[in-house]
C-alpha cells in the first residue's frame, strides 16, 4: 500500500496511545457460510492483518464487511489497545480512506489507478471476496472462463487475465492477476480452517508484482449474513481534513 501505509498505517506502531473512541468488538452470531451463486448478503470477517511496504511493516486487528454486490467496510484497530485508527469504505463508484490518528481522509472515484495508488496494487472487491471465501462463483458473466488440462482456471476480461489454481478439495490455492500480460499481483492461501461447519481460509497473502507491497491476513472468524449491509456513508466525519 503506497499512500495508505506511508500516511496511515505508520501510526500502528504507536499502539500504546489512545487513538479513537471506538474500540474493537466481536462479530455477531450469524448463519452458516453461504457460498451459492444465489447468495445475496454480506460476509462478516475478523482477524489480524500485516502490511509490508517499502517503509517497513505494521500490523493490527481488523473487522471487515464485504458484500456480494461489491461493497466493503474495513476497520483497522491498534494491537492490544484495540482503538480504531483507520477505516476504508468502498463501493463500485467511491473509495474513502479515513485516518483517525492523522485526522485526515482521502475520497476518490473507485478506479484502477486509485486502487494502485492507495492499495499498492489493483485488486477489486470481487477478487478480494473470492480469496476471503476461498471460492469462485460458478457464474461470472463478465469473465470468459477456460480450464486448462493442468486444472488451472483462466479468467479473461479484455486485457485482464486471472489464473486460479485449486487444492485437492476444490478450494482456491493461488491466484495471479495480469494486465496486458504483465503481472499485477499474486495471492496464495496457505491454510484452510473448519469452524461451525464452515470451511474458509486461515492465512492469505497478497503481494504486488515488485514484492514491495504485501498484505497478510489471518482470518479468525468468517460468517455470512443475509440481507444488505448498512448503507455506506461517504461524507467524512467532522474533524477530518482532506489529504
Amino acid at each position: 500500500m503506497r499512500l495508505i501505509i506511508s500516511v496511515s498505517f505508520a501510526f500502528l506502531c504507536f499502539s500504546g496511545c489512545a487513538l479513537f473512541t471506538e474500540t474493537k468488538s466481536t462479530l455477531p452470531q450469524t448463519s452458516k457460510l453461504l457460498l451459492t451463486d444465489n447468495f445475496s448478503g454480506y460476509y462478516d470477517v475478523s482477524g489480524r492483518i500485516i502490511f509490508k511496504h517499502p517503509e517497513g511493516k505494521q500490523n493490527g486487528e481488523f473487522l471487515m464487511q464485504i458484500s456480494s454486490i461489491s461493497e466493503m467496510k474495513l476497520r483497522i484497530f491498534a494491537p492490544v489497545v484495540g482503538s480504531l485508527i483507520y477505516e476504508l469504505r468502498v463501493d463500485p463508484e467511491k473509495f474513502l480512506v479515513l485516518n483517525y490518528q492523522g485526522k485526515n481522509f482521502v475520497l476518490k472515484e473507485n478506479s484502477r489507478e486509485v486502487r494502485q495508488n492507495l492499495l499498492g496494487m489493483d485488486f477489486s472487491l470481487d477478487e478480494l471476496r473470492w480469496l476471503i471465501t476461498g471460492r469462485l462463483p460458478k457464474k461470472s458473466n463478465s469473465w470468459k472462463r477456460k480450464k486448462h488440462p493442468t486444472g488451472e482456471l483462466q479468467l479473461t476480461q479484455k486485457t485482464t487475465e486471472i489464473r486460479i489454481r485449486y487444492n485437492s478439495f476444490g478450494h482456491i490455492e493461488s491466484m495471479k492477476k495480469f494486465r496486458e500480460e504483465i503481472l499485477e499481483y499474486k495471492a496464495k492461501i496457505f491454510e484452510y480452517q473448519n469452524a461451525n461447519e464452515n470451511i474458509f481460509p486461515k492465512k492469505i497473502q497478497i503481494e504486488d508484482y515488485t514484492g514491495s507491497n504485501l498484505w497478510m491476513m489471518y482470518i479468525i472468524e468468517l460468517n455470512a449474513v443475509s440481507g444488505s449491509m448498512k448503507k455506506l456513508e461517504f461524507n467524512p466525519p467532522a474533524g477530518l481534513d482532506p489529504l
